[in-house]
């Protein structure tokens, strides 16, 4: 029996041995900030203003706080309370544009029963609010029309009522919203859309209330975008003929339109519509041919997207298709690190034209200066399952599809990076962050503390959210899409401290090749952390 203890002492000491020789990467210097009260708020957003410091917007149901920190030092340079909000206010986006800072947010007018919009832009010199601005109100009843990452909800994402979308050069800046239908009955409801444009510095160019074509039953909204020249557009497929349209929206609110010749009949779990460049139009999705129903082995059933590649397209804003590209996933990208027997089913589905990759979200789209087109999507997807003897709904977060593509829609490179992680309390610290610099693309995300030593290529183990991990890197060369693994530090011991909670939309690039991450240090702590590229 004695010897049995031993043995399991030994092994055991061998395994945490194992562990604790991580190879750290030496590209990255790693360090960390003096403790600073903790800021609780659902909404955390954070800026760097191009000039050494960085700010941090937290929002706490009707309070907001402003932080400045000297990104260098990462001392806390000043905090800001503000509770002059109107009443009823909620915040929709906290958006840099140029060089300028602005707090978008809501508000209800119990008296006048109308929802007042207004933006509020923050003095980044001094972390101050400047006086809210009144953009437009409206009486019509408003609904959610999108979600956004880092804020309580479904995959992390919490609800969003007005979408705030900008032009490529941000000249322009649009506020969508939709209004509840009057009917529950679609054959008869016809979408009622607010689109509002104004310049940079919020003036107002036109907006109101348009009124779509056809009935919910017709049509499925997609897509939205705003050109440089404050032109509103909306994708939307039209579903009794299976076909695309472009409907362009005047200032006078009345809807013009444009059949898009592409196929109608490919599924698409999202689309995302920009203006390019060139003033035209650019659409980019992932599409399937199909979905898939996945039964585990309680019964258990859910559909999944089968995602088969990526279709994006360039039109004029009539709608005329300028140039059409789809980048079908390779067979040999969708086996890589999968099981033999997850192989050898996609080389059966591949001679059926079915082969994918389940459930690839897009997360991020960036458009470069010169054309180019990055495409950054993630597999997400919720499965219940049995945890020990009780069925829970399970989340994952599991591989990394990043794709390039030039100014003339060619193909440069793309890219599978393998990870899983999966949770039960929602998104937690799961995900990924996405960050572009100059040469290089990043993709960190928290994993096993069993990949640290891995290779780029090998398949990693799964990591369980809330049990600690290693913050890793992917660093992609942006002209040849290789890319390397970097194990960057602990969570429970970055240079002594440990991190309480950690959330991948708290990392941001504070300059270029340098990253800041602000963690919980517990007993109302927080605490920044600052990776430096060395290379």
């Amino acid at each position: 029996m004695n010897k049995l203890k031993l043995l399991v002492v030994f092994l055991l000491t061998i395994q945490l041995t194992s562990f604790g020789q991580v190879n750290l990467s030496k590209d990255f210097k790693v360090t960390v900030s003096q403790p600073f009260p903790v800021i609780d708020g659902a909404s955390k957003e954070y800026f760097s203003d191009g000039k050494g410091n960085a700010i941090s917007v937290k929002t706490d149901g009707e309070k907001v706080f402003i932080q400045r920190f000297n990104a260098s030092t990462m001392k806390e340079v000043s905090r800001k309370t503000y509770e002059d909000f109107p009443p009823y206010n909620k915040v929709q986006k906290v958006m840099k544009v140029g060089d300028k800072l602005f707090y978008v947010f809501s508000s209800f007018n119990k008296k006048a029963k109308v929802e007042d919009l207004y933006a509020r832009e923050i003095n980044m010199a001094e972390g101050t609010f400047l006086s809210p601005k009144l953009l437009f109100s409206t009486s019509s009843e408003v609904t959610v029309s999108s979600y956004v990452d880092g804020m309580p909800g479904l995959f992390g994402a919490g609800a969003i009522r007005f979408e705030v979308l900008t032009s490529f050069d941000n000249s322009k800046i649009m506020l969508r919203y939709r209004t509840k239908p009057e009917t529950k009955k679609d054959s008869k409801s016809y979408d009622i859309i607010g689109f509002y444009v104004f310049d940079a510095a919020f003036n107002k160019q036109w907006g109101g209330e348009a009124k779509m074509p056809y009935t919910e039953k017709q049509m499925n909204n997609l897509a939205y975008a705003v050109s440089k020249e404050g032109k509103a557009f909306m994708l939307a497929a039209i579903n009794e003929t299976k076909e695309f349209q472009l409907l362009a929206i005047n200032k006078d609110l009345s809807v013009t339109p444009h059949k898009i010749d592409i196929d109608g009949k490919l599924f698409f779990q999202e689309f995302k519509l920009r203006e390019a460049a060139d003033g035209n139009i650019t659409c980019t999705g992932f599409y399937a041919n199909g979905m898939d129903v996945t039964v585990n082995w309680t019964g258990s059933g859910a559909l999944s997207f089968n995602t088969n590649g990526i279709l994006h397209f360039k039109m004029d804003q009539n709608g005329k298709v300028l140039e059409k590209h789809d980048y079908e996933f390779p067979l040999a990208l969708i086996n890589q690190f999968e099981s033999g027997r997850a192989q050898a089913k996609n080389a059966k589905r591949e001679g059926e034209g079915k082969a994918g990759i389940n459930d690839v979200k897009m997360t991020n789209l960036v458009q470069a200066e010169d054309g180019s087109t990055i495409i950054v999507g993630e597999q997400q997807y919720i499965r219940n399952e049995f945890v020990g003897t009780k069925q829970t709904t399970v989340y994952y977060y599991a591989d990394v599809i990043v794709t390039k593509i030039d100014a003339k829609g060619n193909l440069v490179w793309m890219k599978k990076l393998p990870k899983t992680q999966v949770g039960t309390v929602g998104k937690g610290g799961m995900g990924i962050r996405f960050i572009k610099s100059k040469d290089a693309e990043y993709v960190l995300f928290l994993d096993n503390i069993k990949n640290a030593n891995i290779g780029k290529d090998d398949a990693p183990a799964k990591h369980q959210d809330g049990r600690g991990g290693y913050l890793t890197a992917f660093k992609i060369n942006d002209a040849t899409g290789n890319y390397e693994r970097h194990a960057l530090f602990n969570i429970e011991d970055i240079n002594g401290v440990e991190a309480y909670q950690f959330k991948t939309p708290r990392i941001f690039d504070s300059a270029d090749k340098t990253f800041l991450l602000e963690i919980y240090l517990k007993g109302k702590q927080d605490g920044m952390v600052k990776m430096e590229l060395l290379k």
